[in-house]
């Protein structure tokens, strides 16, 4: 069985709310999510509402824009982290609020000298084949990497205590898909720049993120999500990534298949790796796994989290062709947001 309790004992009251409502539904419903498109407004919340008449109960955003924030005024294709309005306004209405950081580092000491001052993000990335950055050295104390990750940590912090001031609980799933992405490795071996280098660095870094996020920033209103890689065949390194029991409230996976199964196999790599003591959830995907298929095969999915599609002008494409998406047709939406296994936003008590 879960956990009955967060990892941090001194977590708010309506992060324990949350918390517990999830350990209460698991097994019973699972959570509608969508993650927005712009990481900081309700756009594809308010897109699946206008379709189906429900709104989703989990919202995703993202500090991908970290670098840009506060942002110039006539940016209006990113919002500036201080407004809070968007979750806010989800979490007003009785939905639950979810946090990721694609966290976007500088390729040299100048890079980030010089700063992100246009539209193209010159000098800063997040995927390896982008950067040079190197985990390693940003664990070390005095190298200019550390002084970065500790100055961006220390931004993101701050831009989370916002939400704290407001008693917003925050699911925060940050350093997501570390070990890869199903099997569309870089010529770096890894996704992402804090999974470049193996296990271990990947490990410290969160440890680190938690200890200056919860014991230095004193921030309280985080439940923390950890993503594991679900690749077949590699079963026996999900354990080695695993930062820990004591590091983590809820493990999830990021499933993009061209079919809406139950993902059983993925399901049970998350319960054999933690030995049942954490929830488990399809923290990112297209094509949304059936919640009725899900249920009758014994998956305890604790919400699924839909990635964003959108055209050219930036308007969320609810059904785009994308094989990773198709079968999010306007009927399965319909379906899938009236399921007697889905809670929607409509659904959920205040958690206040």
């Amino acid at each position: 069985e879960p956990e009955v309790d967060l990892v941090n004992p001194k977590a708010s009251n309506e992060a324990r709310n949350v918390y517990n409502f999830l350990l209460e539904q698991s097994g019973k419903k699972t959570l509608s999510g969508v993650q927005s498109s712009h990481c900081h407004k309700n756009d594809f919340i308010d897109a699946v509402y206008k379709h189906t008449g429900k709104h989703p109960a989990l919202a995703g955003y993202d500090f991908l824009f970290l670098q840009f924030s506060p942002t110039p005024d006539n940016w209006s294709w990113v919002q500036n982290y201080n407004d809070i309005s968007a979750p806010k306004e989800q979490w007003a209405a009785n939905g639950l609020v979810n946090y990721m950081w694609h966290w976007n580092v500088p390729n040299s000491k100048a890079d980030w000298e010089n700063g992100v001052n246009n539209y193209n993000f010159d000098g800063y990335a997040f995927y390896c084949d982008k950067t040079s950055f190197d985990i390693r050295e940003a664990l070390k104390e005095g190298t200019w990497q550390h002084d970065f990750i500790m100055k961006d940590i220390e931004e993101v912090a701050g831009y989370l205590q916002l939400l704290e001031d407001e008693n917003i609980p925050v699911i925060w799933r940050p350093l997501h898909e570390a070990a890869g992405n199903y099997n569309l490795y870089g010529p770096n071996g890894a996704w992402f720049w804090w999974g470049r280098h193996g296990a271990e660095p990947c490990k410290q870094l969160w440890k680190l993120l938690y200890d200056q996020l919860v014991n230095v920033c004193g921030l309280d209103n985080l439940i923390w999500v950890w993503t594991v890689d679900v690749t077949a065949g590699a079963e026996d390194q999900y354990r080695d990534w695993y930062p820990g029991d004591e590091y983590v409230d809820i493990v999830g996976v990021d499933i993009y298949a061209q079919d809406t199964e139950a993902k059983t196999r993925q399901y049970q790599a998350l319960v054999d790796m933690t030995k049942g003591k954490k929830l488990v959830t399809v923290s990112e995907c297209g094509n949304i796994p059936d919640p009725s298929k899900c249920m009758a095969a014994g998956n305890k999915w604790s919400w699924f989290m839909v990635w964003p599609n959108a055209d050219s002008n930036g308007n969320i494409l609810l059904t785009p062709s994308d094989n990773n998406f198709k079968l999010n047709t306007s009927a399965y939406w319909k379906q899938v947001m009236s399921d007697p296994y889905v809670i929607n936003r409509e659904d959920m008590p205040s958690l206040k």
